[in-house]
């Protein structure tokens, strides 16, 4: 142990350090690994030491929410509010299916960092530019990350239909033609339907949906 425990055993302890310490450990062990014990124990410090940058475990997880939404890349110079929305759209869900686990853990947290909300405020912007008012701003940026957060929350936690597995398999196989006359039988199509095909198509309903509802 350092003699000074505020250092880790990779240099000065930092919130951003020890946020991306969290991310890693929950990455590689779970959810139920993050505890202040084990997460000091992966920094090589007591977890009092800890309290100096995240006050409590609560604090852990919405600094963790940030970190993810401030990987968000900005929208190319000069995007129109459909290609901004797209990007986000996008964007978020490949930040949820690199950091699945911590994803599913965190993407109900509120938002409160400057560069969490940075990408945020690129689409609101957009929008504002093409007409939209911010009110209706904000409501296109909700459903395009409530969009874009469901889809990727099924995907890395996997409540789906289309789950892969033997039960899931059986349940299909079984159901009744007559009450399910689409779902039966079609469990090899479910199978087929590609997860980025689906998320295209629905992402694109949205914004033409979008446009026609809030852009003057």
């Amino acid at each position: 142990m350092p003699a000074d425990d505020r250092v880790s055993r990779d240099g000065p302890l930092s919130r951003v350090g020890v946020l991306d310490a969290a991310i890693a450990l929950v990455e590689r062990d779970g959810a139920g690994a993050l505890t202040m014990r084990r997460l000091g124990a992966e920094l090589g410090v007591e977890a009092m030491s800890l309290y100096h940058h995240v006050p409590n475990r609560d604090a852990v997880l919405a600094g963790m929410a940030e970190r993810l939404m401030s990987q968000l890349q900005p929208p190319p110079s000069g995007a129109g509010w459909q290609d901004a929305g797209e990007w986000f759209a996008r964007q978020l869900r490949i930040v949820a299916t690199s950091s699945p686990q911590t994803f599913a853990l965190t993407a109900m947290r509120p938002l409160r960092d400057s560069a969490a909300l940075a990408p945020i405020e690129a689409l609101l912007a957009a929008l504002v530019r093409a007409g939209a008012t911010p009110s209706g701003a904000l409501v296109a940026y909700r459903a395009l990350a409530s969009y874009a957060r469901g889809y990727a929350l099924s995907e890395v936690v996997g409540f789906t239909v289309d789950a892969s597995g033997d039960e899931q398999d059986d349940v299909l196989a079984g159901l009744d033609a007559d009450a399910f006359p689409v779902l039966s039988g079609r469990r090899d199509e479910l199978r087929d339907v590609q997860a980025d095909r689906a998320f295209d198509t629905g992402l694109q309903a949205l914004i033409d949906g979008l446009g026609r509802a809030l852009i003057r």
